[in-house]
């Protein structure tokens, strides 16, 4: 853990994956609440708001609240006074029935309070992020190993193949997978996967093709282990290192294309909150109400940011081990 890029990743990773975890225990507002647009809509972060409890359980906030001679209190809401009598309160006192909530990052248009949004949207961009990620490296290391164990006609063949999805832009087979299955997790999840295996599928075919003509899995062949024991047994275990690193560079580029997706309009679809579709509620009132996507994109880029750090410093521990492994002994 000397490595800067270790403590960074962990220092940004970690606690982003426990308030993702723990976001039912938190004790969050309702993400998707709307409980008073007329009082509660745009408001900056770290604003306060009265708050009147009322006997019945029901809650009114207020732009600005005075209290009655009698027990009772004013309220104003836009432009409009409300009275409520001191029978209608939740208590006798005001620590009984008056508050003023926090809203630490403020909220968007339709007053749903954005630390909520932000927070239960990680789950949901988190685990996109994951599924696909891994659905890519499993279908890249089906590919790769098989074309690197197999060789010949089979080798070509596969390669081929993959060449000629790398030819075609990402986003557009995203985009066409999209338009013809429809929208939502699921398919959000399978559209990033599906198009996203080549780079693994090369790095395990790379790494297959160094390794099958080593002494040790010459070996197994002698002793007469088969063509799948050798793959899954010898080959397999040698390509694993760097296919990890892979993944943790694919859900980083896996987040930002859902980001992408749902600020198109085409991910995650509405009430479910993602980072990606937070940032779209607030670009059409960006100028006044800039929170809105701020804090969304901030935590796309922290999380991104944080995943590199780690695959890169994964990546330079394993060259260095590659190189050790390399050097000539004597």
């Amino acid at each position: 853990m000397k490595d800067f890029r270790y403590r960074g990743a962990v220092a940004l990773l970690v606690p982003l994956a426990l308030v993702a975890i723990l976001a039912p225990w938190l004790g969050l507002r309702d993400p998707d609440a709307q409980e008073d647009i007329l009082v509660l809509r745009d408001l900056p972060p770290l604003s306060r708001v009265d708050v009147v409890n009322l006997a019945d359980g029901s809650r009114l906030y207020a732009h600005e609240l005075e209290p009655d001679d009698d027990g009772g209190v004013r309220l104003r809401r836009g432009k409009r006074w409300t009275e409520v009598g001191a029978g209608e309160l939740a208590g006798p006192s005001p620590s009984d029935w008056h508050e003023r909530p926090l809203f630490l990052f403020g909220t968007d248009q339709f007053g749903r309070d954005l630390v909520s949004r932000v927070i239960w949207g990680s789950r949901i961009s988190l685990w996109v992020g994951l599924l696909a990620a891994a659905l890519a490296i499993g279908l890249g290391l089906l590919i790769g190993l098989a074309a690197g164990a197999a060789g010949g006609v089979v080798d070509g063949a596969l390669m081929r193949f993959t060449d000629i999805v790398l030819a075609v832009p990402r986003l557009f087979l995203v985009l066409l997978l999209v338009s013809l299955f429809g929208r939502g997790f699921g398919v959000t999840v399978v559209a990033l996967g599906v198009t996203s295996w080549m780079a693994a599928a090369r790095l395990v075919r790379g790494e297959v093709l160094s390794l099958r003509e080593r002494g040790f899995v010459q070996a197994a062949r002698a002793s007469g282990a088969g063509p799948l024991q050798v793959a899954l047994w010898h080959l397999l275990p040698g390509a694993a290192p760097p296919l990890l690193i892979e993944a943790t560079l694919r859900v980083g580029e896996t987040i930002l294309l859902e980001a992408t997706l749902s600020f198109l309009g085409l991910g995650v679809q509405p009430p479910a909150a993602s980072w990606g579709n937070l940032v779209s509620d607030g670009q059409q009132s960006l100028p006044d109400a800039w929170w809105i996507s701020t804090f969304p994109g901030v935590a796309i880029v922290l999380t991104v940011i944080g995943l590199n750090l780690l695959g890169d410093a994964l990546r330079d521990r394993w060259n260095r081990r590659s190189v050790v492994g390399l050097a000539p002994h004597g």
